[in-house]
């Protein structure tokens, strides 16, 4: 995606409220792997280099703009 596109489509299609406070890796729309913090979850073997890694902030936190 460049820098002049917008992005339509939601980054992931699964429910995250499960996933709340943690780091979860992305692959086509959907949630492959979870952990505490980014580099756990970058070592995990189901993680792909390709993944999106993205913070779920909890429902009681600020607001999150990605």
């Amino acid at each position: 995606m460049s820098a002049t596109e917008i992005q339509t489509e939601p980054l992931v299609t699964d429910d995250l409220a499960p996933y709340e406070g943690a780091w979860v890796a992305v692959r086509d729309g959907r949630i492959v792997a979870s952990a505490l913090t980014p580099v756990e979850l970058r070592d995990d073997p189901q993680v792909q280099d390709t993944d999106a890694l993205i913070p779920v902030p909890r429902a009681a936190d600020a607001t999150f703009i990605l």
